[in-house]
C-alpha cells in the first residue's frame, strides 16, 4: 500500500512544474507516477500543473533506437534500458509498445497543443493522451492530423480546436519556454519543482515522489533562501 499524506485540516496547495517531452519515456513513466503519487495524499488539495516543454528530438530522420541509445549511458543496452521502462510501465498501467516506434517525432507542434490546452484547464488530459498514443499506439505525434484527432479525443473546446488549426498560434510560447529551459542549463528530462522549494531530478519512482510531496506540504520544512522559480 503506497504511504498517504496526512496534511492537516486545510487543504494545502500545490504548485507543480514539471519539465518534459511527450516523446521522453522516462517523463512518460514520470508524469504517471506523480499522478500516483498525487493520488495517495489525503484530502484534495488545490493542484497547479506547470508544464514546460523540452523537446529533445530535432532530427526527423533520426531512427528511434539512435535517439534512445544516445541518451543512455555509456556501455548501456537499448535492450535492458527498454526492458526495464516496459517493467516500470507495468506497474504503473503503461504498455509501452517499442516495437512501433521508427522515427524520432518533432514535438514542437505537441507542445503547442499542450499550451494551448492549458488555457482550458486540460493539459493533463492532452499530456497523458499524446503518451499513450506515441508509446503505447506509436501515432505520430508530429503528425498535425493526428494532433487533432488526439484534441477531438480529449473533447477540447472548440475554441482551443480552432486555435491549434492556427499553426501561428501559441507557437511563440513555445518556442520562448524552450528557449528559457534551455538557458536556466537544463539539458535532460524529466525535473519536477514542488511548490517552487523542492526539486526531484530526472526519473523518479512513486515513492521518490510522495516523499516529495512530504517535504513540500510540510510547513516546518522551511523553504531555501534562493526558491527555484520557473514561472
Amino acid at each position: 500500500m503506497e504511504t498517504q499524506l496526512p496534511h492537516g485540516s486545510a487543504a494545502a496547495a500545490l504548485e507543480l512544474d514539471l519539465i518534459g517531452d511527450l516523446a521522453c519515456p522516462w517523463t512518460f513513466v514520470g508524469k504517471r507516477s506523480l499522478d500516483r503519487a498525487l493520488g495517495s495524499l489525503y484530502g484534495s488539495p488545490v493542484r497547479l500543473l506547470r508544464w514546460h516543454g523540452l523537446p529533445l528530438g530535432r532530427d526527423a530522420r533520426a531512427s528511434w533506437r539512435d535517439h534512445f541509445a544516445s541518451r543512455l549511458p555509456r556501455g548501456a543496452s537499448v535492450e535492458t534500458a527498454q526492458r526495464d521502462l516496459c517493467e516500470a510501465g507495468e506497474e504503473l498501467g503503461i504498455a509501452f509498445a517499442f516495437e512501433r516506434l521508427k522515427r524520432v517525432p518533432d514535438t514542437h507542434e505537441a507542445h503547442r497543443l499542450v499550451r494551448l490546452a492549458t488555457r482550458g484547464g486540460r493539459q493533463a488530459d492532452i499530456i497523458d493522451a499524446l503518451f499513450s498514443a506515441f508509446f503505447e499506439h506509436g501515432r505520430d505525434i508530429a503528425d498535425p492530423a493526428v494532433l487533432g484527432e488526439i484534441a477531438h479525443g480529449c473533447r477540447l473546446d472548440e475554441g482551443t480546436y480552432a486555435a491549434f488549426a492556427d499553426p501561428g498560434e501559441g507557437r511563440g510560447d513555445v518556442d520562448a519556454e524552450e528557449r528559457r529551459m534551455r538557458g536556466l542549463g537544463i539539458a535532460v528530462v524529466p525535473n519536477l519543482l514542488i511548490n517552487g522549494r523542492v526539486l526531484v531530478p530526472g526519473p523518479a519512482d512513486v515513492a521518490t515522489y510522495v516523499q516529495a510531496l512530504d517535504q513540500a506540504l510540510f510547513p516546518e520544512l522551511k523553504a531555501p533562501a534562493d526558491k527555484r522559480l520557473l514561472h
